[in-house]
């Protein structure tokens, strides 16, 4: 019996456990399932103001594909939380069979106990035990027992109604899972009904693409030009940063070989000693070594000459996958390198990545560094930072609000998001280590 009661507490402990990871569990995925929410309402408010344009696009394209992607992964997180109520009514089953088991045991045991008690219930039978001893230490063991006895039934007691209060806690637990399956399950029908419609709507406007392919195809040609003159201007900036980064370690290398010469030139005069001549001879060959030597020795990167640059490039490389995006409200519409739209023969290239994001939402700095330049190319407005040896550009921008050698922070605003050809709201950001373009999807934080 004793160890019936030591299960029955460990019982306890492990599934208050059960329950709180299990619902720490339905927390997050509801939690995740909302925000999902969120971001599709503020796509389909972005979506009826591109449709006004009354002509498809890719940023209409891009927004039902991003829509699509949005349903299924919600409709997956419904799913898991299906799964977790799966599991936790099973799990409920399981422990209502295995409580009422012991409750069953625990009764009977009581029973047991009880019915023996109401057969020695007479004080003669108790003092018959007791000066049944056979001394005084074994009186004093015997009075011990009868009150652990005691002790024991009123325990016995306790786990019976402990056993029957979770036991009804099980029921109401199992009744409120089975009320959220079915609402959850509800959730995922209206989900996929939704989803049908996006992807029936994705098919009506990617027909609609195809039968202006040509036009879309001048818009991206257009696009593309623009995109290389912007490549020229970044390349041209940061070819400026170098040559100017070079010119102070150049600079500051001749103040050092004067500085040896002149304490060179300091110490062999303070020399008063004639005939050491092989002494002095010596300590100018020295000299001369250690000047080759300084006059050799350059930096890794001029971009990295000066101990605050190379601090910002190591913090900006150590934050790679952290960076915060450039807006709180977009996506990438148009990736790194080749992109092809989906069943239509549009193909394009870039060496940057597209936002899409509404007309006038606030552009913000992804990392501390130095405003290297803001310039217009090819009618769009351009922000290009500087993070040690690392480059960021902005561009595509309505506005600017910084200007150049300022210094600015991560998250600081630096301008706010244009229209492109189309109409619709994006902004291209570009990456560059040195003169080499990279790809940024990877150094930008998760959505």
């Amino acid at each position: 019996m004793r160890k019936s009661l030591i299960f029955l507490s460990a019982l306890f402990l492990f599934l208050s456990g059960a329950v709180y990871a299990q619902s720490t569990e339905r927390t997050e995925l509801e939690k995740k399932r909302k925000q999902t929410l969120q971001e599709i309402d503020i796509l389909n408010r972005q979506y009826n103001e591109i449709r006004q344009n009354k002509k498809a696009s890719l940023g209409q394209l891009a927004v039902i594909q991003r829509k699509i992607a949005l349903r299924n992964r919600m409709i997956g997180d419904i799913n898991k939380q299906v799964n977790v109520i799966n599991q936790n009514i099973n799990n409920s089953y399981k422990e209502m069979r295995r409580l009422q088991k012991d409750l069953d045991t625990l009764k009977m045991n009581y029973a047991h106990n009880v019915v023996y008690a109401y057969k020695n219930r007479s004080n003669y039978d108790f003092l018959n035990f007791l000066f049944s001893a056979s001394d005084f230490n074994d009186a004093v063991r015997r009075i011990a027992y009868m009150r652990a006895y005691r002790n024991y039934r009123t325990q016995q007691l306790d786990a019976i109604v402990k056993t029957e209060k979770l036991y009804k806690e099980k029921i109401v637990e199992l009744s409120n899972n089975k009320k959220e399956k079915t609402a959850v399950l509800g959730e995922q029908n209206k989900e996929m009904g939704e989803l049908v419609k996006d992807k029936n709507e994705q098919a009506s406007v990617v027909n609609d693409i195809k039968k202006k392919e040509k036009e879309i195809n001048k818009t991206l040609a257009a696009k593309k030009k623009q995109a290389q003159q912007l490549q020229s201007s970044i390349t041209a900036v940061i070819n400026r940063e170098i040559k100017a980064a070079k010119i102070e370690a150049d600079n500051k290398a001749k103040a050092e070989e004067a500085r040896i010469k002149a304490e060179a030139a300091k110490n062999n005069t303070s020399t008063t000693v004639a005939p050491n001549t092989t002494a002095t001879t010596t300590n100018k060959t020295s000299t001369t070594t250690t000047v080759k030597k300084e006059e050799t020795k350059k930096p890794a990167s001029y971009l990295e000459y000066n101990k605050e640059d190379i601090a910002l490039g190591a913090n900006f490389e150590s934050n790679r996958g952290k960076l915060p995006f450039p807006v709180d409200n977009g996506y990438i519409i148009g990736n790194y390198g080749s992109n092809v739209v989906p069943g239509t023969n549009i193909k394009y290239t870039q060496d940057f990545i597209t936002i899409s994001s509404p007309i006038g939402t606030t552009v913000k700095a992804c990392f501390d560094g130095e405003v290297m330049s803001v310039y217009d190319v090819g009618g769009m407005t351009a922000v290009t930072i500087k993070h040690g040896k690392y480059f960021t550009t902005y561009s595509n921008l309505s506005s600017v609000n910084v200007s150049k050698g300022q210094q600015v922070k991560t998250g600081q605003s630096i301008g706010r998001v244009g229209e492109n050809l189309d109409g619709d709201g994006e902004i291209n950001f570009i990456l560059a280590k040195e003169l080499q373009f990279i790809n940024p999807t990877g150094w930008l934080r998760s959505r």
